[in-house]
């Protein structure tokens, strides 16, 4: 279907998909929102990108029981607030790869459910590991505070996160993985085109 506006200017037209459930509508040649996520089962960061401008970022802390059941839903209304803000089309989430991740059965099962979850809302699904983001954007030392500084280089009112007080900065760089997953996604849509 294409839009066209009813004056006696000719106006440039553009396309727009409808998603079968009428959900959202992107139009060709607009940069596609990608929403990030680096899940855990005390903090979920979620990242927002269009393009290559951060448009919105958060930290959730989950209280309370640190079970599948009791969280689930907690994280799936958390997400659908973002996809309901912000309408995303890909959804990138970051696996679980050192060892204290990996052995937890909760956090491997939370990272499919939110994979899952973005089939169902009929996102584009996407999965790196952390060490795959801090390689793409890290030159000597890859780990989370390099991956910080060049997210801050990129973004430069992230410095702000960047705090001296060590819990703080534990608390933020989740922000910093999620940024770092969406821009990395981006990127390699760029360099794929």
């Amino acid at each position: 279907m294409t839009l066209e506006a009813k004056t006696s200017e000719p106006v440039a037209t553009a396309e727009i998909r409808l998603w079968p459930a009428g959900l959202r509508t992107f139009r060709e040649g607009v940069p596609k929102r990608i929403m990030a996520v680096d899940p855990g089962m005390q903090h979920l960061a979620v990242a927002i990108l269009e393009g290559e401008k951060l448009i919105g970022y958060a930290v959730k802390t989950f209280t309370g029981r640190k079970s599948l059941p009791y969280m689930r839903p907690q994280v799936q209304q958390y997400l659908t607030g973002f996809l309901q803000k912000y309408a995303p089309q890909i959804l990138v989430v970051e696996e679980p790869f050192y060892a204290q991740s990996m052995l937890n059965k909760n956090r491997k099962t939370l990272t499919e459910d939110i994979k899952t979850w973005g089939r169902w809302n009929r996102l584009r699904v996407y999965s790196y590991l952390p060490i795959s983001v801090k390689a793409f954007f890290c030159r000597d030392r890859k780990n989370k505070e390099s991956l910080a500084e060049a997210m801050v280089e990129r973004f430069p009112f992230l410095k702000r996160y960047l705090t001296i007080l060590p819990w703080k900065r534990r608390y933020w760089f989740h922000v910093f993985d999620a940024v770092g997953l969406a821009l990395m996604h981006q990127r390699k849509i760029n360099r794929a085109k």
